[in-house]
């Protein structure tokens, strides 16, 4: 919002300077981001004297005049009759800017050079002269060749560009700033005449045009004047200055009007022409499927069914709120005109604005929320202004329909909860001060710390609704400066992390060893992730917990799992060529248990790797990864956190491809940590991934109860040397070669200290059906190196033992 300093002392006689204004302004919560010399354009406007005027010989209309610019002469053209020696007049230099926005240069003129333009009071937006260059002699002023003219005249005058905030849709004009400074000052608000519009002359007065509202709920009042007697032309400079100051461009005494009432009292008012509508007649409706109008922009617009419009008899001629039509605009033969003032529900004026995708001065304001009170103001005040300018009668007693009068809310406010809430002790006698400066009616009721103040807000402050927006209004207009600040004290208390807290951090640790990337993705989630994932009904993390206000419907639930934000980031990485990906994350996951109850919240791990098993290099072969690698990063994982583990085949993942699974358990197998496997084709196909991916996931709760978190004690290294035994054993293909392991270790051998499988083979000469794997003992004593046969003792019945157990035998 750009208001003119001199524009608004003809509302408040304020008389602090403007840096001052500016500064008070802000404090109080209208934020001044600027201030701007309104006469910066005659910076290169200085006064002359005219030494020598004689005629062109080429054109007797024009005069070619020697000036006195104080340290040099300069040769100028001009055209007007006044122009004579010794006349003290204003030359705008090559590069000055007059108040227009013409920009003046050095030409040539029928035959003569021209170093600049002799200018008139219109041209200077003085005053209203143009058929003559000014006279400064003539206006008691004293000049001095060269003088700048802003400095002669004593011309100042201040742009203030303020940024408005959307709830404070009432300082978008100049009489809302104008309230504004007067409640930070305590003045007393004035200005020109806001009555409604004038009747009609005796004996003057016409019929009145039928106007109707059939939409009440979002057209709450509309005041309409007749005015004939209409001169379409220029409007005086005065005002074309106002309006290029307030930031629009000028285009007739008509439309000029609205738009200087528009920027005085923030109401947007429409003139129609009256001869080019149907009836004459106004209709405020919704608009029917299929109805067009062609906007003053030149534009032919479909209108939606429900957009609210102004319509004749026959067509729409305007889009309420947002912008006129073509067909009923004024021209230069328009004599008669219909003045249009109303107030339009925002909502759907920002509706019909997106829609439309057309922004204006009018609906912004409309959006924000207008004065429904202020509406017969603006059409008076416009009504004065165009008889000013114009030549305008009231033809007809003015239309003001109001189906639901404004009826001010009754807020009550506790001075001693207002106190609390600033940190303040300000009476109540104080605080009705302060909100009456603001225009509210106040009323004390009570007495002492049971007193309250029963507060009416005036009609154009939306943005007051309950007793926080009144202190808020006491604060600013005390004045933030003032309101002691006091530094909050709280004792600051340090705790050891929990658990699952170094859990995660060994987690990460640990995993970002093995060569995996950490993300961090959204806890929200698309609500077909689950479908995606196969999920049966009855799984747990089928039921989401849905957002009631999500950002997006593509995050519109609670994740229940974070496989989908890995298989989405893979799926956007293999989509940029980025094939080779180790990822992982740590995060919560929520279930929802139903009832309106908080959901389950369960910290997971989970990863995944996708491309090849090494880095791309002449070093390593191009192998792709296998279930094998990610397999060893939970291996390595569940090492790493203390947690004892051991694998097991029984386990039903529904996005993991049959064959490939296995769960990670305690060594009791009745508690699992995780699984480990390769995705399902169909679930990589719902997220267009096309190669080979391989996951893991663990609960780190899982974890922590499995026995993260012991101490551990390390053992010195050993002092012996070890025996090692190695057997192979054939068995039939279904027995899992962890099964021989568990057997092995579960039995407690004496000595024994490590089992592992360093070999395993199908083919010939070993029957169909059946494998062989190749297990490794290790023995040691911690204090005697083993002699065979004290191995021998304890290997040779742990083997018969196996091959009983699995019905194997060994192989030779």
């Amino acid at each position: 919002m750009r208001v003119l300093t001199s524009w608004l002392k003809e509302f408040v006689p304020f008389r602090v300077g403007v840096e001052r204004l500016a500064t008070d302004l802000t404090m109080a919560g209208l934020e001044v981001e600027g201030v701007e010399d309104a006469w910066h354009g005659l910076a290169r406007v200085v006064a002359v004297r005219v030494i020598e005027a004689g005629p062109l010989a080429e054109d007797g209309r024009l005069k070619l005049c020697r000036v006195d610019a104080g340290n040099r002469r300069l040769q100028v053209v001009c055209g007007a009759p006044n122009a004579a020696p010794g006349l003290w007049t204003a030359l705008a230099l090559p590069g000055a800017v007059l108040p227009d926005e013409r920009r003046v240069a050095a030409a040539t003129v029928a035959g003569a050079r021209s170093e600049g333009m002799l200018c008139s009071e219109a041209e200077l937006g003085i005053g209203e002269v143009a058929d003559r260059i000014v006279d400064l002699a003539a206006a008691g002023r004293r000049p001095l060749a060269g003088r700048p003219l802003a400095d002669l005249l004593g011309l100042e005058d201040w742009i203030l560009e303020i940024g408005v905030t959307p709830n404070r849709a009432d300082c978008l004009s100049v009489l809302g700033v104008a309230r504004e400074v007067a409640a930070v000052y305590g003045l007393e608000p004035g200005g020109p005449d806001l009555s409604p519009p004038p009747a009609p002359a005796a004996g003057a007065g016409g019929p009145v045009i039928p106007v109707r509202i059939d939409a009440p709920e979002a057209c709450g009042r509309y005041a309409a004047a007749v005015l004939e007697g209409i001169r379409v032309g220029p409007s005086p400079a005065w005002m074309q200055r106002r309006l290029r100051a307030g930031g629009i461009r000028p285009i007739n005494n008509v439309v000029d009007v609205t738009n200087y009432v528009l920027l005085e009292t923030g109401q947007p008012l429409h003139a129609f022409d009256l001869d080019r509508l149907d009836g004459p007649a106004i209709v405020v409706r919704p608009a029917a499927e299929a109805e067009h109008i062609a906007t003053l922009d030149g534009k032919v617009r479909a209108l939606q069914a429900g957009m609210l419009v102004i319509a004749d008899r026959r067509r729409p001629v305007a889009v309420a709120g947002v912008m006129g039509g073509a067909e009923s605009e004024v021209t230069g033969a328009t004599t008669r005109i219909l003045l249009e003032s109303a107030w339009f529900e925002p909502r759907q004026v920002r509706r019909t604005a997106r829609a439309l995708r057309l922004s204006t001065e009018s609906s912004y304001r409309f959006e924000r929320g207008t004065d429904p009170e202020g509406v017969p103001a603006a059409l008076g005040r416009a009504v004065r202004l165009l008889a000013e300018v114009a030549g305008a009668r009231v033809a007809a007693p003015p239309v003001d329909l109001y189906p639901a009068p404004f009826a001010p809310p009754e807020i009550a406010l506790r001075p001693s909860r207002a106190n609390r809430l600033l940190g303040t002790n300000l009476s109540a006698a104080t605080m009705a001060r302060l909100l009456r400066r603001a225009s509210m009616q106040v009323e004390a009721a009570g007495t002492g710390r049971g007193k309250t103040l029963r507060v009416r807000p005036p009609s154009f402050r939306h943005d007051v609704r309950e007793a926080v927006d009144l202190v808020e209004e006491i604060a600013r207009l005390h004045g933030y400066g003032r309101i002691r600040t006091r530094t909050p004290a709280g004792a600051l208390e340090t705790r050891p992390a929990g658990d699952l807290q170094r859990l995660a951090t060994e987690t990460r640790r640990l995993l970002t060893a093995c060569g995996l990337d950490e993300i961090v993705s959204y806890s929200f989630d698309a609500p077909d992730s689950p479908g995606r994932l196969r999920l049966p009904p009855g799984d747990p993390r089928s039921r989401p917990v849905r957002l009631r206000n999500p950002l997006s419907e593509d995050q519109s639930i609670l994740r229940t799992s974070l496989v989908p934000s890995l298989l989405g980031a893979a799926s956007r990485n293999i989509a940029r060529r980025c094939l080779d990906l180790r990822l992982f994350e740590v995060g919560k996951v929520f279930w929802a248990v139903g009832d309106g109850r908080q959901p389950e919240e369960h910290l997971q791990i989970a990863g995944l790797w996708t491309g090849r098993r090494h880095p791309p290099g002449w070093a390593f072969p191009p192998d792709p990864v296998d279930l094998h690698d990610v397999k060893g990063v939970v291996e390595a994982l569940l090492d790493g956190l203390g947690c004892p583990w051991r694998l097991s085949l029984e386990v039903d993942v529904p996005y993991l491809a049959p064959g490939t699974a296995a769960a990670f358990v305690d060594p009791s197998g009745r508690h699992p940590y995780g699984h480990v496997g390769q995705v399902h084709p169909d679930v990589l196909a719902a997220w267009d991934i096309r190669q080979d991916v391989f996951l893991f996931e663990v609960s780190a709760e899982a974890v922590a109860r499995g026995g993260f978190g012991t101490v551990r004690r390390y053992a010195p290294i050993p002092r012996h040397p070890a025996v090692e035994r190695d057997l192979a054993v054939i068995v039939p293909a279904d027995v899992p070669a962890g099964a021989l392991v568990d057997f092995v270790t579960r039995h407690e051998v004496p000595a024994l200290e490590r089992v592992e499988v360093f070999d395993f083979y199908t083919g010939p000469p070993i029957p169909r059906g059946a494998k062989s794997v190749g297990l490794r003992l290790r023995y040691r004593a911690p204090d005697r190196t083993l002699t065979e046969d004290e191995v021998s003792r304890v290997h040779d019945p742990l083997v018969a033992r196996l091959l009983e157990h699995f019905e194997a035998r060994l192989r030779t």
